[in-house]
């Protein structure tokens, strides 16, 4: 993993230098929330500025486009959306993300090549690097046993509003183990190996420190568990206990 890493930060710094030096736009592939943790970590370093997107406004995995300072010409970032549906929405089945990942990583797309799949009712949104616009519409005919059809759509035209789940606790402080075992119904020292073991995010940052103080406002994502909105102000109990709101992703 570590040899991983490297490589990656490797990449992120050669792009930015070449934007640099060429005075071009240089794109990475999509990141997922440890590549963004990682580019956040290096991101003194760059030789450009930067600026990230992952084709909508509430994207999890996002590309990072390097900008040069003495930029002369308007440029977009090459995301394309594709929207998938049942051929015969009577007999389709009913499909999830997974079922969807599968079908196009069996067509030997890469998922560095993919950002978010949005699975809403009977229509599939998937986000991709336009290179595999063409091949993804014509190859990708059927998701499990139901024949679909795709079509090119246009980013700016796609809205999604993510559905939450609204709940209320009251825990004996922020900090993120504590947080992370109430949300995810953990035992504290649950989650705490979750944490120690990197799979905690806060804002897609890796935090490995059990002690971090969760702010109102943070996007919490646990790997295997899923994504949570926090929002702290709301009081004390007469024990001194906290109140606290938070939003599941659903």
């Amino acid at each position: 993993m570590e040899q991983d890493e490297q490589y990656l930060k490797k990449r992120l710094l050669d792009l930015s230098r070449r934007a640099d030096n060429k005075n071009i736009v240089t794109f990475s592939n999509f990141l997922n929330l440890n590549e963004l943790h990682i580019f956040h970590q290096i991101s003194k370093e760059f030789c450009s500025s930067f600026q990230l997107s992952g084709g909508y406004c509430h994207a999890e995995r996002q590309m990072a486009a390097f900008v040069p300072d003495a930029l002369y010409y308007a440029w977009e970032y090459p995301i394309d959306a594709v929207l998938f549906r049942p051929i015969n929405a009577r007999f389709a089945e009913d499909l999830t993300h997974r079922d969807v990942l599968g079908a196009l990583m069996h067509l030997g797309i890469k998922r560095e090549m993919l950002g978010d799949i949005i699975v809403k009712d009977l229509e599939i949104t998937v986000f991709c690097i336009n290179s595999m616009t063409s091949y993804m519409i014509d190859n990708c005919t059927k998701i499990r046993h139901t024949t679909v059809s795709g079509q090119k759509t246009a980013v700016s035209d796609f809205s999604y509003q993510p559905k939450f789940i609204e709940k209320e606790s009251v825990v004996s402080s922020l900090r993120l183990d504590t947080i992370l075992a109430d949300v995810c119904k953990l035992t504290r020292s649950a989650a705490q190996k979750i944490i120690s073991e990197g799979n905690a995010f806060i804002n897609s940052r890796r935090i490995q420190q059990n002690d971090f103080t969760c702010q109102s406002g943070d996007i919490l994502s646990v790997r295997h568990y899923g994504k949570f909105q926090i929002e702290t102000s709301y009081g004390v109990t007469r024990k001194g206990r906290i109140k606290y709101r938070y939003k599941i992703y659903s």
